[in-house]
C-alpha cells in the first residue's frame, strides 16, 4: 500500500476503511435489516392474534398468524446471529488493516516520524485508536438497523393511525435534536483528552527506557512533577468526557421511555374513542418499545463516530509523516570507495578502516551519510548515493549503532541459520550472551536486553550486524563498553571475520587501531590526515588522543 493510497483526510479514512470490508458490511446491513423487520413485526403479529382470534373467538386465523409468528421470531434472532458476525469479522478485518497500515507506514517514513510520534503513542495508534476505527463500523451497522425499525415502526403505526405514525416519528425526530449538541460538545473533550492520553504515555515511555539516567542525573524529582501535571490535565480532560457522556447516557436511556409514555398515551385515547382495536394498541405500545430501545442503539453509533473521528485524526496525522530520506533513486550495481564530501571521509574496499576522533557525533553523523541514513552528497565509487536505489543501499550498507534490541528470542534476533549465529556470537565475544539465555536459540531476550548487562547488550548488537553478513559494515563504538581484554579479542575476530570486506569502525582504541588497514583521523569534523596507525603517531595531538584512550 502505497501512501498515496491511505487518505489524509480522518473522513475519509474512516470510508476508506469501511470500503476495504465492502462485502461484510453490506451482508450484515442486509441482514440486520431483515432482524430488525422482523423484531418489528412481532408485536403487529401478535397484535392479529389478538384482534383476529381472541377478540373475534375465532381459532381458523391461528394456525396462520402462529406459523407467522414462528416466522419472525426465527428470523429476529437467527439472521441477527448472522448479521452480528459478518459486522463483527469486518470489524476485525478493519482493526488488522489499520495496523498493517501503521507498520507499512512506520517502515517507509522510517526515522521520518522521530519527533514527530513517541513511542507511546504508537502504541495507542496500534491499539486503541485501531479499534475505535474498526467498530465504528459494527456500530455502525446498529444504528442501520434502528433506523430501519423506526421506519418500519412508523409505516405500520401510520396504517393503524397517523396520529401514531406522527407521533413516532416527531418523537425520534426530537431525540436527535436533543442529543445532537451534547454529542458536539463530547466530541470536544474527546479530542481534548485524547491529546492528554497522548502526551502522557510519550513520557511514561521515556521514562521506562530512561529511569536509570534520570536516577543517576538526580531528575527523578523533575520528571515526578512534569508527570504530576501532565496527570492532572489528563484527569480534566476525562472529567470533561465523563461529564458529556453522562449527559449522553441519561438521554439515552431517558428520552426512550419519554417516547414510550407518548406513544402509550396517544394510541390509548385512539382506542378509548375507537379509533384503534386493542391489538392495534399492544403492537404500537410494542413496536414503540421496540423502536425506543433502538433509538438508544442510534445514540451509540453517534458515539461511536465521533470516537473513531477524533482516532482517524491521530492517524491520520501519523500517516501524514514523510521520510526524512527520498527514495526516488533507480541507480543499481555501485561499486568501490564510499566518499563523504561534507567529512572528506572515504572509506577504501576491502579494508579495515578505523575512524579517530574526540568526539563521536561528528564521525557517527558521516557514518549516517555515508549507509544514507541523513541527506548528502555522499558518493559510492563516483555515483551519488541520492540517485541509488534506497533499498539496494540498505541491503549493502550496514550501520551499527546502539540499536534497538526487541523482545524476542536469540535466534530471532540474529535471523540466521544456528551455525551462522554461534559463528557470529563467537566472533562477537558473546559467549556468555549464549549462555545466559539457557545456551539455546531459544532463549528469549527482554523488551531492549533489558535482562542483558550493557556490555553483553553491545556484543549482541555487533553479533547481529556481523550475521548479516553486509557487503559493508559501518560500526560505531561497537566495544566501548566492554574490558580491553574482550575487546582486543573481538578487534581480531572480527578483523579476520571480515578479511577482504568493507569495514570501518569508529573508535580511538589502539586495540582496533593495531588491527586497522587504513585510518582516518578527523578533527571537528574534517578529516585531518589518514594514513597507518603508525604514520599517524608521529603527530602528538593523534598520539595524545589514542594514549587517553589507551589509559
Amino acid at each position: 500500500m502505497s501512501p498515496a493510497d491511505i487518505p489524509a483526510d480522518p473522513w475519509r479514512y474512516l470510508w476508506y476503511v469501511a470500503r476495504a470490508q465492502t462485502g461484510l458490511v453490506a451482508l450484515g446491513f442486509v441482514l440486520l435489516s431483515v432482524s430488525g423487520s422482523a423484531w418489528i413485526l412481532l408485536p403487529w403479529t401478535i397484535s392479529r392474534i389478538i384482534d383476529e382470534v381472541l377478540l373475534a373467538g375465532s381459532a381458523e386465523p391461528l394456525a396462520r398468524w402462529s406459523v407467522a409468528l414462528v416466522a419472525v421470531a426465527i428470523a429476529s434472532s437467527w439472521v441477527f446471529v448472522a448479521g452480528y458476525r459478518s459486522l463483527f469479522m469486518a470489524e476485525s478485518h478493519a482493526r488488522v488493516r489499520t495496523v498493517r497500515n501503521l507498520t507499512d507506514h512506520l517502515n517507509r517514513a522510517g526515522t521520518g516520524v522521530r519527533g514527530a510520534v513517541s513511542p507511546g503513542e504508537m502504541v495507542n495508534l496500534s491499539t486503541e485508536d485501531a479499534h475505535k476505527t474498526g467498530s465504528f463500523i459494527f456500530q455502525l451497522g446498529f444504528g442501520w438497523m434502528g433506523l430501519v425499525m423506526t421506519a418500519v415502526g412508523a409505516v405500520l403505526l401510520w396504517r393503524a393511525s397517523p396520529a401514531l405514525g406522527w407521533t413516532t416519528l416527531i418523537g425520534v425526530l426530537l431525540i436527535g435534536f436533543v442529543v445532537g449538541p451534547v454529542l458536539s460538545r463530547l466530541q470536544h473533550h474527546q479530542i481534548a483528552y485524547r491529546s492528554s492520553v497522548a502526551k502522557l504515555t510519550g513520557q511514561a515511555s521515556d521514562v521506562v527506557g530512561g529511569l536509570r539516567v534520570l536516577r543517576g542525573v538526580g531528575g527523578e524529582a523533575q520528571f515526578s512533577h512534569r508527570y504530576r501535571s501532565a496527570s492532572a490535565e489528563l484527569r480534566e480532560a476525562g472529567y470533561g468526557v465523563a461529564t458529556a457522556d453522562s449527559w449522553v447516557q441519561g438521554l439515552r436511556a431517558s428520552l426512550p421511555l419519554a417516547l414510550i409514555a407518548a406513544v402509550t398515551w396517544v394510541g390509548a385515547r385512539l382506542a378509548l374513542n375507537g379509533a384503534i382495536t386493542i391489538g392495534e394498541l399492544s403492537a404500537a405500545f410494542g413496536m414503540t418499545a421496540l423502536v425506543a430501545q433502538h433509538s438508544g442503539a442510534m445514540i451509540g453509533m453517534a458515539q461511536s463516530v465521533i470516537a473513531a473521528q477524533v482516532a482517524s485524526r491521530r492517524l491520520t496525522a501519523f500517516f501524514n509523516t514523510r521520510s526524512d530520506i527520498a527514495d526516488d533513486g533507480t541507480a543499481t550495481g555501485a561499486g568501490g570507495t564510499l566518499r563523504d564530501p561534507e567529512s572528506g571521509l572515504a572509506i577504501e574496499p576491502g579494508r579495515l578502516t578505523v575512524v579517530v576522533s574526540a568526539e563521536a557525533k561528528p564521525a557517527e553523523a558521516a557514518m549516517e551519510r555515508l549507509a544514507r541514513y541523513s541527506e548528502s552528497a555522499a558518493e559510492w565509487g563516483g555515483a551519488k548515493l541520492a540517485d541509488l536505489a534506497l533499498d539496494e543501499v540498505r541491503e549493502r550498507v550496514l550501520l551499527l549503532r546502539d540499536d534497538y534490541l526487541f523482545a524476542q528470542t536469540l535466534g530471532e534476533t540474529l535471523r540466521v541459520d544456528e551455525a551462522r549465529a554461534l559463528a557470529a556470537i563467537d566472533t562477537a565475544g558473546a559467549g556468555d550472551v549464549h549462555s545466559s539465555l539457557g545456551s539455546t536459540m531459544d532463549g528469549e531476550i527482554h523488551n531492549a536486553g533489558r535482562n542483558l548487562s550493557g556490555g553483553q547488550r553491545q556484543r549482541l548488537r555487533l553479533a547481529r550486524a556481523l550475521a548479516a553478513d553486509a557487503e559493508i559494515l559501518l560500526a560505531v563504538e561497537p566495544t566501548s563498553a566492554v574490558d580491553a581484554h574482550t575487546e582486543s579479542l573481538i578487534a581480531e575476530r572480527v578483523a579476520a571475520a571480515r578479511a577482504g570486506r568493507t569495514t570501518a569502525v569508529v573508535t580511538a582504541s589502539p586495540l582496533w587501531l593495531a588491527r586497522a588497514d587504513h585510518v582516518a583521523w578527523m578533527v571537528d569534523g574534517k578529516v585531518r590526515a589518514t594514513g597507518s596507525h603508525a604514520e599517524l603517531s608521529l603527530q602528538d595531538e593523534y598520539r595524545s588522543l589514542t594514549s587517553r584512550q589507551e589509559s
